[in-house]
């Protein structure tokens, strides 16, 4: 009798692993559940290295260089049980690279077409963004407010939680960053928004080497201007100008498709690799990092699909992201042991995930109730008819 082989448990592995590595997934392919995914993977990256970088003494050369971190990471990681804490410390941070990708691209998918003026555009994304900013903003002052007192919240951070919600933070001497760590992102994000009408504008009228081309002038911008504004504390790496390549490749992704391949992926790996020591390679390393991600990402793709859990963390991410510098601080007084860091940094990122859970249902939109349909007469023999939904 023939028996089909193809179900038997020595090619369950194979095909597995045939599954797992053979995936080639054009970018413009990827769908809601791709990008939640992505936003879960990097989200968490982000909440271990805010903890980390704090826990240990291996810091990121993310808005400046300095080539002796290399060494520290080095001498760091290779200590078994302090190398989980140099890894996400000194690369974690990336993560925000797949953010401001997944946001260029979804707005290249959703609203390329879109006819609306640049005014309902833009008060359609501060309608997304803002209720979930301003409740995390009102979580970090009522705490802040215990620890230090109203009147320094009134009189210090005040001004600069306006000019954050404003958008203009990160264009203004000294405000780049915030009190609470990633909240620069939000000016970022929103200076990000208001030049995608732009964007999108060039693209159509002179296709992608127009992006590559504005991509360009951006880099060689930041890099001639950056230490000129260096004693006003402004760092154009915190503005659209300065992560222009990463929003056009998320643009230019979402309407071509792009795919990356093995031979795009090693060259990724290799500067980003070497932009921890030379300052030459990092230049390039946060265009570096989205691309090994992304190249990372295609390959398990079949598997972290799946996951429910990184779904359910995706699609909080953005409450993570706001609340997890202030959930953190308290973890961090008791981490002062290679075993008490990992521990209270898982802690730190569930309880994160707990209270992002509950903002998030706060926040949510009722859910629409069906039409219901009267019940016939108790005296009637007609049967129930079911109304139809509007």
């Amino acid at each position: 009798m023939i028996t089909d082989s193809s179900n038997s448990p020595l090619r369950r592995p194979l095909s597995f692993a045939q599954k797992l590595f053979s995936s080639h997934v054009r970018l413009n392919e990827l769908d809601q559940k791709d990008t939640t995914v992505l936003k879960a993977l990097a989200i968490l990256a982000i909440v271990f290295h805010n903890f980390f970088h704090i826990a240990v003494k291996v810091h990121e050369n993310e808005f400046d260089f300095d080539p002796a971190r290399w060494g520290v990471f080095l001498q760091t990681v290779s200590q078994p049980s302090l190398a989980i804490q140099a890894l996400f410390a000194f690369y974690g941070h990336y993560g925000v690279q797949i953010f401001i990708f997944l946001s260029a691209y979804g707005l290249a998918k959703t609203h390329w077409d879109d006819p609306s003026s640049w005014r309902s555009f833009m008060w359609s994304r501060v309608r997304k963004l803002y209720p979930m900013f301003i409740l995390a903003m009102f979580f970090w002052v009522f705490l802040t407010a215990i620890k230090v007192g109203f009147p320094w919240v009134v009189s210090d951070a005040a001004p600069e939680l306006f000019l954050m919600l404003a958008g203009v933070s990160t264009l203004l001497p000294g405000l780049g960053l915030p009190p609470v760590g990633p909240w620069w992102f939000i000016p970022f994000i929103m200076q990000a928004y208001a030049l995608f009408p732009l964007l999108r504008g060039i693209m159509r009228r002179f296709g992608w080497p127009s992006l590559v081309v504005l991509s360009f002038a951006c880099y060689y911008i930041t890099h001639w201007a950056n230490p000129h504004l260096a004693d006003l504390l402004i760092n154009l790496s915190m503005t659209p100008i300065g992560r222009m390549r990463i929003l056009c490749l998320g643009i230019i992704a979402a309407r071509y498709p792009l795919r990356i391949r093995f031979y795009m992926a090693v060259p990724a790996f290799a500067i980003l690799i070497l932009g921890g020591k030379y300052s030459s390679f990092a230049h390039f390393s946060s265009l570096s990092a989205l691309i090994a991600s992304l190249w990372v990402y295609s390959k398990l793709r079949p598997v972290l699909r799946e996951s429910k859990a990184l779904e359910k963390i995706g699609n909080i991410s953005l409450a993570i992201f706001l609340l997890n510098g202030i959930v953190r601080v308290p973890f961090l007084y008791f981490a002062h042991t290679p075993t008490m860091q990992l521990s209270l940094s898982v802690a730190s990122a569930a309880v994160t995930i707990a209270i992002s859970s509950f903002f998030h249902y706060v926040l949510a939109p009722a859910p629409k109730r069906e039409p219901v349909a009267a019940a016939p007469p108790i005296w009637s023999a007609e049967p129930a008819v079911t109304l139809p939904a509007d």
